[in-house]
């Protein structure tokens, strides 16, 4: 397992077949989150807007209705949101089902402290930059554990020039005992309003985890290089500094994350801690040099490219206990132990 061993101040199984050493980019793997979507400005999608979208997938489309699984209306979800009293978190789902960050502003003003509805605003690309800041912030105060506020704010004040600040946000990390990037939240969320709406449960689980956005992931990517992009002009006891802090973002995002891409931008976090490092100096990775910790991690990355990619297609054999029970798995152990099990129960060969 790689564990870290952060330097700072004036110090600052089996290689990695488990997640807990978890980079790359991921070109052949099926992914629990779907394409960048557009904000909808429209009230209502048809069929033929639908396959207008360069994202549209017809095969999703197929195993989705085989499944159930129906997308529903505006007016459907301001019916959900009625039924449940205005409820914060029907109007977050309704918010990511319609990409309409209008529903996170009413959630908002129906709670000004919920945790799960200012991460959305201030993700979300129509926000206002300095608001983004300020919801981040607020973010950071309610959840003051948790390790995604910092990366959050840290990445807003590095897109506003604000470096410093950034860096010292993200020094601030160390010390924070929990990842939460309301994956789970939003899936579950989302989950529940396309049963409530009608669509079929098993369908509508594996269509919140395929869809649940993951915003976050893009903007850790980017504040890692920010922070190693200072490590030339950096002296030793800062450099060591900033690489141990790209490995500890890396390490928690791709230990405390739940999906394969989770695990892909980790690793590309902890092997840019390690970059323009020669092979025998000690790397932020406890009792690793740095060519053990390349070898450890690229071994990982391997692994997941080695998977077997299922594609909707594949889904559209499977029996609705199988299913469920894959989807069941992704939330308990994650996306990379649920796929090696779903090869095992169909015997699907890598390609």
């Amino acid at each position: 397992m790689l564990a870290l061993f952060i330097m700072r101040g004036t110090n600052s199984n089996d290689d990695v077949t488990n997640k807990e050493n978890s980079v790359g980019s991921q070109k052949q793997l099926t992914t629990l989150t779907s394409k960048k979507r557009k904000e909808k400005t429209n009230k209502e999608s048809t069929t033929d807007q639908d396959s207008a979208d360069p994202h549209f997938d017809p095969e999703m489309k197929k195993l989705m209705d085989q499944l159930g699984v129906r997308i529903p209306s505006r007016n459907e979800l301001e019916k959900y949101i009625t039924k449940s009293n205005n409820n914060t978190e029907a109007l977050v789902a309704a918010g990511i089902i319609l990409n309409d960050s209008s529903y996170f502003v009413r959630a908002l003003e129906n709670n000004p402290n919920d945790a799960h509805a200012l991460f959305c605003l201030a993700v979300n690309d129509s926000t206002d930059e300095l608001m983004k800041i300020d919801l981040a912030k607020k973010l950071l105060k309610e959840q003051p554990e948790n390790a995604i506020a910092s990366f959050l704010l840290a990445s807003l004040q590095a897109e506003s020039g604000n470096v410093d600040e950034s860096i010292k946000t993200l020094l601030g990390s160390f010390e924070q005992t929990e990842y939460n990037d309301f994956y789970h939240q939003a899936s579950l969320t989302v989950e529940d309003a396309l049963r409530e709406t009608g669509s079929n449960e098993t369908g509508s689980t594996l269509y919140s985890l395929w869809n649940a956005p993951l915003p976050i992931l893009s903007k850790i990517q980017k504040v890692t290089k920010t922070a190693m992009g200072l490590v030339p002009e950096s002296n030793p006891v800062k450099a060591q500094e900033l690489r141990s802090l790209a490995a500890s973002i890396g390490a928690k995002t791709a230990n405390e994350g739940n999906s394969i891409i989770h695990e892909l931008v980790g690793i590309s976090a902890q092997m840019m801690s390690l970059k323009g490092m020669e092979d025998d100096a000690i790397s932020p990775f406890e009792n690793l040099s740095v060519k053990e910790a390349r070898k450890s991690l690229e071994k990982r990355k391997n692994s997941i490219r080695n998977l077997t990619l299922f594609m909707p297609n594949d889904f559209l054999t499977m029996d609705n206990a199988l299913i469920e029970s894959y989807t069941n798995r992704i939330r308990i152990i994650g996306e990379y132990e649920a796929s090696r099990w779903l090869m095992e129960r169909t015997k699907k060969k890598n390609p």
